[in-house]
C-alpha cells in the first residue's frame, strides 16, 4: 500500500523566495525529506540528484580545477577518493551506486583515456538504464519520456545541423532504431510518440531560450499528468523535487522566468489538494 505524506505535502507550500534568489533549494528540500520519508522513498527521490554526481566525477576526473556542485548525494570528499585511481582500486567499499562502480572501474581499466563527451554519455546512459529497471511506475514514466525528449532534440540537431550524432541518441527499441535511420520528416514516429510534433515546433524556435523553456514546460505538464490522481503519495513529492530543479535552473539561466515558474510550483500545491478531514484543524502526525 502506497504511503501517504500528508503532512510533508501540505506543509510544502510554505516554500518563500527571497528578493534576488530561492531561499528554499533542492539540496534543502532534500535534507527535509531524508528526515521525514519512508528509507524506500527517500531513495527514489535522491535517484535524482546523482545527475549533479555524475559532473562533479567527471570534471574531477578531466578538470580537478573545477568547482564541486554540492548538489550532488556525495560529499566531495568522498568524490575526490573515487576519481583517484590508486585510492579507488584499494577502496573495499565506495558506497556509490552500482552503475557509478561500474563507470569508474571501465575508466581505469582502459588503457587510453576516453574522451570527456564519450564519458559523459556512458554514465547517462548507465543513469537511465537504472531508472527505466526500476521498480516505481513514476520513476520509469520519468526516465522515458526524458529519455524521448532527449534523443529526439539530439536527433533534430543532428539532422539540422549535419552532424553524425547516433551515439548522442541513449537506448535501443523502435524509437531509437527509428531516430537513427529513418530519412522521413517525422522519422516515421508520429503515431508511436504523441508529443513528436510539439517537440518538431519546439526546435523550430529560433530564440535558444524561449525554446528552452518551452522545453521544460513540456516536462511540467507531464509531472502534473502523471501525478494527476496522486495527492499525498511519494509521486507527488517526486514530481514536486523535479519541478524545484527546474526553477532552480532558471533562476540560473533567466531571474524572472525562474521566479514565474516558483509561483506556479506554489500555485499548484495551494490549490491542488483536498486534505482528510483529520487534517483539516491540525497537521495530524507524520505517515
Amino acid at each position: 500500500m502506497a504511503r501517504n505524506y500528508y503532512c510533508l505535502v501540505a506543509g510544502l507550500p510554505d516554500l518563500v523566495m527571497e528578493d534576488r534568489k530561492l531561499a528554499f533549494t533542492s539540496v534543502a528540500l532534500r535534507e527535509l525529506l531524508q528526515e521525514d520519508l519512508h528509507p524506500q522513498d527517500y531513495r527514489l527521490v535522491s535517484l535524482f540528484f546523482l545527475p549533479y554526481d555524475h559532473q562533479n566525477i567527471i570534471n574531477r576526473l578531466f578538470n580537478k580545477d573545477t568547482s564541486f556542485d554540492k548538489r550532488g548525494l556525495y560529499a566531495e570528499e568522498v568524490i575526490d577518493e573515487v576519481t583517484d585511481k590508486k585510492a579507488f582500486e584499494l577502496a573495499e567499499e565506495t558506497g556509490l551506486h552500482g552503475y557509478l562502480n561500474n563507470f569508474l572501474n571501465d575508466f581505469y581499466e582502459r588503457e587510453e583515456k576516453p574522451a570527456r563527451q564519450d564519458a559523459e554519455r556512458q554514465l547517462t546512459s548507465a543513469y537511465f538504464q537504472m531508472l527505466l529497471g526500476g521498480s516505481n511506475s513514476f520513476v520509469s514514466a520519468y526516465a522515458q519520456q526524458e529519455l524521448t525528449i532527449r534523443n529526439i532534440i539530439v536527433a533534430l540537431n543532428g539532422r539540422k545541423y549535419d552532424l553524425e550524432v547516433e551515439k548522442d541518441i541513449i537506448g535501443d527499441g523502435d524509437v531509437v532504431d527509428a531516430l537513427k535511420k529513418s530519412r522521413a520528416r517525422d522519422f516515421g514516429l508520429t503515431t508511436d510518440v504523441e508529443m513528436l510534433d510539439h517537440l518538431m515546433q519546439i526546435h523550430e524556435n529560433p530564440d535558444p531560450l524561449d525554446r528552452e523553456m518551452k522545453l521544460d514546460l513540456l516536462r511540467w505538464q507531464f509531472l502534473d499528468e502523471e501525478t494527476f490522481f496522486n495527492y499525498f503519495t511519494i509521486e507527488k513529492v517526486l514530481a514536486f523535487t523535479l519541478k524545484l530543479m527546474i526553477v532552480e535552473r532558471w533562476f540560473e539561466l533567466d531571474e524572472e522566468k525562474g521566479r514565474e515558474l516558483f509561483k506556479n510550483l506554489i500555485n499548484d500545491l495551494e490549490t491542488g489538494y483536498e486534505f482528510p478531514e483529520e487534517f483539516k484543524l491540525s497537521h495530524g502526525k507524520k505517515k
